[in-house]
């Protein structure tokens, strides 16, 4: 279904506990089904008479809490004498409807306000003015001669706020509202001036995140007391029956990912436990929306959601509601608060690991506001649970992604590894490009051209070199099924990613990368010899039959060369050594043994292998562009290895034939990969006529 970002308002007209009919529809000027004020006003002059709306009835066509055709109960104060339409409402009590979406509900609400007001000598000065109302909050503005009172309620699954503000307001009470009364979930609060931070751009704003800090590392020795427990080690033993819930609502892929994500939850709660920071009282949904700036001083707003846990959830919560410059400067000051406030603590390390337990957390909230409330307001909140689990996923699998310059390679290939298989690669794919697109192309672009590339700075050349050995390896393993044997016969590598031809060349089109390998003739730049049908004439050229995987360029640049099926003779291209020789510059293939720099190196270590730059210029093309190139005239090869050979061994990647200089030489052995040809390069070096 589309959304329709504009709202339409419809309200039924309740008296006396019969549906009298329904006014409107009206479009509002805002979009979101909880702000309910201008839809009041606007009811309120159809009817004749002053109206408050009580609950959602329906959404059409909405979604996410905004747009649609929106249809709402309200209550008149007295008879409307306006004209209303005919209205089919059934109305009937639910177990969980909250106290203020009923008309006696509401009335004692406000009662109870004016009552406080009264005692207080605020008596209200005006008709109450609804501002939002929904299944986790009603808010009102109750004018008095001293400036407005905000009544706020809330249903039963929130927590009390005012006791969280005054524990919050020990440790700095100008950073809190001042609460007038207070009565459970319900509490009066004084007015706090100033603007909502949505996209404000005052730097003052940003000390509600170390003043926050402060006031977490200050209760923090207080205990929960009473609070519920969120903290990582609770998120992650309750998140396996939780996923249980919502199977029905996940792909199978989702399903299987999460079930290994609620594995790893113990362990990651563990290493946030060593990163240093103390559990603590956690606001529950610390973004901008819920901080005031009144252009001197913050105020922080609405504790309904707060918890016991990890700062972290904090700490993390404003990303996505900021620019990613704003996102840098809010994450350098709570990690610099966090480095003062616990000096052998790693805040760092917490943000990182705490990124996917985030959205676990409201997973498991947003299952308790759906479990709290009757089904006409289950709109609002419908299908949040599962996205909260995908993101968790996405924040598993690619913790960096899209926030880092590079890196976004590496987290890939080992979530295929980690994760991959039948049916579940396309969604880790397509996970990995909502959060890496943005902006990775235009970083691998620069090594699209030999001049561009050559003129970067050695250390920005390294960088892109490791971030396309890590693309590589991604390569490598979604070629995999293209690759012979094929079946279920005997391989030396078992993956199995199951992503067809036609997905994997699409998805590196998503990079900005270039089909090739289906061009006339064989050519070593493009093509490696996949299988090899021998022709009957010894010293037939190779010749190309077909394509079995794509090759892949970017700009000027050699990203994957094509899987080929070829014909040649036995002296040009011996069976059993040209298919089956280590192939260099490689790091898995399916039938075959691979040598690459990063085989046999630590986790981390590995990663800092350089892809191998290949590039097709106007000018012909230049193999292996490397910082310290070896002549291959200058007799730095093998001894055992002809000219020819060793030419041929740069150019191919692999042997073609075994070596005249070695008649013993096994295909599969170790000395057969052990040629070394990694700074041999085409044109040699003073060249520049096409290799």
């Amino acid at each position: 279904m589309q959304t329709n970002e504009q709202r339409t308002a419809t309200v039924v007209v309740e008296w006396r506990g019969g549906i009298l009919g329904a006014v409107g529809p009206f479009v509002t000027g805002s979009p979101y089904w909880a702000q309910v004020g201008e839809v009041a006003e606007a009811a309120s002059r159809a009817a004749g008479v002053p109206l408050a709306v009580l609950r959602l009835l329906s959404v059409a066509g909405g979604e996410g809490g905004r747009g649609g055709e929106v249809v709402y109960l309200a209550v008149a104060s007295e008879r409307p004498t306006g004209v209303l339409a005919p209205a089919d409402v059934e109305e009937a009590g639910h177990p969980l409807r909250l106290g203020w979406a009923s008309a006696d509900g509401l009335a004692a609400e406000w009662a109870w306000a004016d009552g406080e007001l009264a005692s207080l000598g605020r008596v209200r000065t005006g008709p109450v003015e609804q501002v939002r109302s929904w299944n986790l909050s009603a808010l009102s503005r109750f004018p008095t001669a001293d400036g407005p009172a905000w009544l706020k309620s809330t249903p039963p699954f929130a927590v009390p706020e005012a006791a969280v503000i005054a524990r919050a307001g020990k440790a700095d009470p100008g950073l809190v509202p001042r609460v007038l009364a207070a009565d459970g979930r319900r509490v009066l609060l004084a007015d706090v001036p100033g603007a909502d931070c949505w996209g404000v751009p005052e730097d003052g704003m940003l000390s509600a995140v170390d003043r926050w800090a402060a006031v977490q590392a200050a209760v923090a020795a207080d205990g929960p007391d009473g609070l519920a427990d969120c903290s990582p080690a609770a998120l992650a033993e309750r998140f396996p029956a939780l996923l249980e819930r919502l199977r029905p609502e996940l792909s199978e892929p989702e399903y299987a990912q999460a079930r290994e994500l609620a594995a790893w939850l113990p362990e990651l709660a563990a290493g946030l436990d060593r990163c240093g920071l103390p559990s603590t009282l956690v606001h529950g949904d610390f973004h901008p929306g819920n901080w005031r700036y009144d252009g001197e001083r913050p105020t922080v707003l609405d504790f309904s959601d707060a918890a016991w846990g990890h700062p972290a959830l904090d700490g993390l919560r404003p990303q996505p509601f900021l620019s990613p410059e704003r996102w840098a400067d809010v994450r350098a000051r709570w990690v610099a608060a966090w480095r003062e406030l616990a000096p052998d603590s790693r805040p760092e390390e917490a943000l990182e690991l705490a990124a996917p337990l985030v959205h676990v957390h409201f997973a498991l909230r947003y299952q308790e506001f759906l479990d709290g409330i009757e089904p006409s307001e289950h709109p609002y909140h419908a299908g949040d649970p599962a996205a909260e689990v995908r993101r968790a996923l996405g924040a598993a699998l690619f913790p960096t992604c899209g926030s880092e310059p590079l890196g976004a390679g590496r987290e890939l290939y080992q979530a295929l590894m980690w994760m991959g298989g039948e049916g579940t690669t396309p969604a880790l794919l397509e996970s990995w490009a909502q959060r890496a697109l943005p902006g990775y192309p235009e970083r691998l672009v620069a090594a699209s051209a030999l001049a561009s590339f050559t003129e970067l700075p050695r250390e920005e050349q390294r960088e892109l070199e490791e971030e396309f050995y890590a693309l590589g390896r991604v390569a490598d393993a979604l070629a995999l099924d293209m690759q012979p044997p094929y079946g279920d016969g005997p391989v030396r590598d078992g993956a199995r990613l199951a992503l067809s031809r036609q997905g994997y060349a699409a998805f590196f089109a998503r990079l900005g990368m270039t089909e090739v390998g289906a061009a006339d003739g064989f050519d070593p730049f493009l093509h490696e010899i996949a299988e090899l049908v021998p022709a009957e004439d010894p010293d037939a050229p190779i010749e190309l039959l077909d394509v079995l995987w794509p090759g892949l360029m970017l700009g000027e640049l050699l990203f994957t060369r094509a899987g080929v099926r070829v014909r040649a003779g036995a002296r040009v291209a011996e069976p059993g050594w040209a298919d089956a020789s280590p192939v260099y510059w490689a790091h898995r293939r399916r039938g075959r043994p691979t040598v690459d720099l990063g085989q046999g190196w630590g986790s981390n270590s590995q990663w800092s292998t350089s892809h191998r730059m290949d590039f097709r210029t106007a000018d012909g093309d230049r193999l292996n562009v490397v910082p310290r190139p070896e002549r291959l005239s200058e007799g730095r090869l093998r001894e055992e290895l002809s000219r020819t050979e060793a030419e041929e061994l740069l150019r191919h990647r692999c042997l073609l034939r075994r070596p005249t200089g070695l008649p013993e030489l096994v295909v599969d052995s170790q000395e057969a990969a052990d040629f070394w040809p990694f700074h041999w390069t085409l044109p040699e070096p003073g060249a520049r006529t096409a290799g």
